[in-house]
């Protein structure tokens, strides 16, 4: 009889209520032994308005915070984008087999933006 080795999920908060008028750059998350990464999105606020992407690394260096980043694409030449519109709202990105060792969360702020973005990065293998 095989027995499978079933690795706990792992929850990596890369930024909690951060402010929506700055750009922002979460945290890179070590994702090398995992198969299955989710990223759960919130944001609040009277007027968020931005995009989100997801970027991947092979080359990033945790010791000296140095590395190559490349947006994730839903499509080649169309970068995956969550899109927070003026309202609060929340949503459920899922990527299976993921070949990269590295994820962050980008925000891109749009003028006039206001509003508190929390993102968090988990994770299993089965």
């Amino acid at each position: 009889m095989s027995r499978k080795l079933v690795v706990p999920p792992f929850k990596d908060p890369k930024f909690s209520a951060a402010d929506m008028s700055a750009s922002i750059t979460g945290t890179p998350s070590n994702i090398q032994f995992t198969d299955n990464i989710g990223v759960q999105l919130f944001w609040t606020g009277g007027n968020p308005i931005g995009t989100i992407t997801f970027q991947v690394s092979i080359d990033y260096n945790a010791n000296s915070g140095s590395g190559t980043w490349s947006t994730i694409q839903s499509s080649p030449g169309t970068d995956l984008t969550v899109t927070p519109s003026g309202s609060a709202g929340n949503t459920y990105v899922d990527f299976n087999q993921l070949s990269a060792p590295w994820i962050r969360v980008i925000y891109t702020t749009a003028g006039g933006s206001s509003g508190n973005l929390t993102a968090t990065i988990g994770a299993k293998e089965v």
